[in-house]
This record gives structure tokens, sequence and C-alpha cells, in this order.
């Protein structure tokens, strides 16, 4: 008797969305045939507003859940995940309310999956290489290729893959485990991919399927070091998270010597966009370092 085909799910995590954009995703995925999954992380007027939520809720083709309150993106990731499980799917592909993933996109990281799979190799991840829509305005997240592992035909094992394009089975995420709630936002795609090496699994991309993505809302510069604009708010959850890694068995000496030399240029290059402000955002800036190390 042969074995059960795998059913692929679309997760889509939504908060504040620009709603053409949004649409013109849900178009491109509608084309690969899978249940559409959507997670608004937040109540109405403050993570969608109503008439966006109407002409979500109108369209047959997604199945929409909603918090009751901005609970971060792990626990949407986590959310979508379990939505998937119950519809019966055993694979997801996550995807962010603005990414512009290629019409094929599914069907190449099917295919790039199972190749691994096949091979031995013990995927967790596969996903796209992101590229920033306007690279003098945008910067894409640069992933680095994984020591002491061979690409493969056009796969490259990667330290850490972005949540969005990545393609996830439901045996991988049982013996990964969920998405870190506690980190709420950044890093959380980075622990999760750094806990999948650990337990014997791999992360790869896929190199020449790009997909357009950026981090931020514009382009700092420091010299010749280019990092991602962000507000006050979110810079201090980025600042806490990567300081909260240098706390992880399971993630490398090589990033987190990365870490303690990067997040410091980062959140200078930041500090001296507003030089009125310097001292108040160091200080915070510092006081996000101390309270991400001080966390479990």
């Amino acid at each position: 008797m042969n074995a059960p085909a795998l059913r692929l799910a679309v997760a889509i995590t939504v908060y504040r969305p620009d709603l053409p954009l949004l649409e013109r995703l849900i178009d491109t995925v509608a084309g690969w045939g899978a249940p559409i999954l959507l997670q608004i992380d937040g109540p109405t007027g403050e993570a969608i507003e109503p008439q966006a939520l109407a002409r979500l809720a109108a369209d047959p083709r997604l199945a929409l859940a909603q918090a009751p309150a901005n609970e971060g993106i792990a626990t949407a990731l986590n959310r979508l995940a379990a939505g998937a499980r119950a519809a019966g799917c055993d694979r997801v592909i996550f995807l962010d309310q603005d990414s512009e993933p290629p019409a094929d996109m599914a069907e190449r990281l099917l295919s790039a999956f199972a190749a691994l799979d096949a091979s031995g190799a013990r995927p967790a991840a596969v996903g796209p290489r992101p590229v920033a829509r306007d690279p003098a305005r945008s910067k894409a997240p640069s992933y680095r290729r994984r020591r002491n592992a061979a690409p493969r035909a056009g796969l490259v094992p990667v330290d850490y893959l972005i949540t969005s394009g990545s393609l996830v089975t439901r045996e991988a995420l049982d013996a990964v485990g969920p998405f870190p709630e506690a980190f709420r936002i950044d890093a959380v795609d980075v622990e999760w991919c750094f806990r999948a090496w650990a337990r014997g699994r791999s992360v790869w991309m896929v190199e020449d399927l790009l997909m357009p993505h950026s981090v931020g809302g514009g382009v700092v510069r420091l010299g010749p070091l280019a990092f991602p604009q962000q507000n006050p708010a979110r810079m201090g959850t980025y600042v806490r998270n990567q300081f909260r890694l240098l706390r992880l068995p399971h993630v490398p000496l090589r990033w987190k010597l990365r870490t303690l030399l990067y997040v410091p240029l980062q959140g200078a290059a930041y500090a001296a966009r507003a030089p009125e402000k310097r001292g108040g955002l160091a200080l915070a800036l510092l006081r996000a370092a101390r309270e991400g190390l001080r966390r479990s």
C-alpha cells in the first residue's frame, strides 16, 4: 500500500498589513493549490483595520485566525503550525505578509526538501535566497554558509533561514520544537535553526531561488558597513535577543563572537543617525543587552 502524499499548507503572519501587497501575495500562493492560513497577530484596530479584515474574511480561499493581543511573531508561527496540523497538513511554507515569492517557489522547495531527505541530510527547513527589493534603500538578510557541511547541487547549507519563505515539515517541527515565544520578534528564526542543527537536523538555501525581502525601513551606514534601519523599540528587541543568544549552548561560538562585534557597531551606527539623542539611545541599547544576558 502506498504511503499517503504529504499535504502542504501556506501560512502567513499578518500585522498592520499593506493590503494590496498582501492580496498580491495571496493571489500568488493561491496558485500552489494549498490551504492558505492567515494569523492576524492582535485585535482589530491595532493589528488590522476593520475594512481590511472584512475584505480578507470575504475571501473564500483563506482560513483566518486572530489573536486577542499582539503576541509576537514566534507565537503567531506556532499558532500557524498548529493550524496546519489541524488541517491535516504535513508541510508548511511560512510567509511574511509582504513577501513576494516567485510563482514556482513551492514546487522548487518541495523538490529540494525531498532530494535532501532522500540523501540522508535530515533537513529541518529549506528556503529561498532573500534579495533586497531596492538595494539603495533596503537590506536583505545575508546567510552564512554552515561550516563542515557541503553544498549539494545548488543547495547550500546555512546557519539559519528567515522564516519567510521557509518550508518546514511537521516531523521537523516535532523534532526541533516550537519557535521561541519568549523572543517575540527578532532572532526567532536564528535560534530555531541553530537548535535544529544541534539536534542533528540541517538547514538549506536554494541558491538560485530568489525572493525579494527587506529588513527595516531603510539603510544605516557606518563606513563600508550597511545595517537595516529600525525604530527604537524594534532595535531594543533586536539587541536584547541577540545577547540572549549568547547564553544558549546550542548557538555556535563563532555566532557569539560575531554578535559581540557586529551588534555594537550596528548600535553605534544607529545612534549616530540622531546625534541629539545619542546618549539616550546608547543607554537604552546597553540596557537591552544587559536584559538579554539576564534572561533565561
